[in-house]
């Protein structure tokens, strides 16, 4: 992946609000951050030292291992390794509360899988990841190429996907950007909503099921450009 590609995604997850790096308690939202321009063999050997230590580590320069509680789990990278636009590499991304997350860098963007160590699953995600308060179903968010925005998906805990979509939305007259993604305490999903030709134009919406559809409420009206 290019260099440039990096910097657009990972500028990207900064207007999520996402990157940064938190871990909260378990009972509380889990975020799973890391760096996208810092995924050299010595930034990534220092986050391991840090936060995995023991749970993750290097069998080679291409193949990460991650220890869960039912064996080794191994990511192996594909080539051609160096290409701008093909080959699959794996990097360390963060762990916590019994998770780790681990980043797929390949031709088309930048994904995730999410481990459960107790269990050894492990699950599509993304390049950002956040778990609810319950820990029964996570966010995560993804950039592909030639897309401005991110992809965003809602998937239970067993990776099954229950809604999907794009951060960059129509909520009624306008498009409208969504960031900050977050869970409440009852296992709602919410996000803030901003206008594109406003940027003054901020409202909290949360993502509803009406009549077996998921939408963002409450809609508004954006100014035309």
């Amino acid at each position: 992946m290019t260099e440039r590609r990096v910097r657009r995604l990972a500028s990207a997850l900064l207007v999520l609000g996402l990157a940064g790096g938190l871990h909260p308690a378990h009972g509380a939202n889990l975020h799973f951050s890391c760096g996208y321009e810092g995924n050299g063999t010595a930034d990534e050997a220092k986050r391991i030292a840090g936060r995995a230590q023991g749970v993750v580590w290097r069998e080679g320069k291409r193949v990460l291992s991650v220890r869960t509680a039912q064996g080794v789990l191994r990511f192996k990278d594909k080539p051609p390794y160096d290409e701008p636009m093909g080959g699959t590499v794996h990097h360390f991304c963060d762990r916590g509360d019994g998770y780790t997350l681990v980043t797929v860098e390949e031709e088309g963007g930048i994904t995730g899988v999410l481990v459960e160590e107790a269990s050894g699953r492990k699950t599509q995600a993304g390049a950002e990841v956040l778990l609810s308060n319950d820990r029964r179903a996570y966010f995560a968010a993804s950039g592909e190429d030639g897309l401005d925005g991110m992809i965003w998906r809602i998937h239970a805990i067993d990776g099954t996907t229950s809604w999907s979509g794009y951060n960059i939305v129509d909520l009624h007259k306008g498009d409208t950007t969504l960031d900050a993604p977050a869970w409440t305490e009852k296992g709602e999903f919410t996000a803030m909503a901003q206008c594109v030709t406003n940027e003054k134009l901020r409202w909290k919406v949360k993502l509803t099921k009406v009549n077996g559809k998921w939408q963002w409420l409450p809609k508004r009206t954006c100014p035309r450009s």
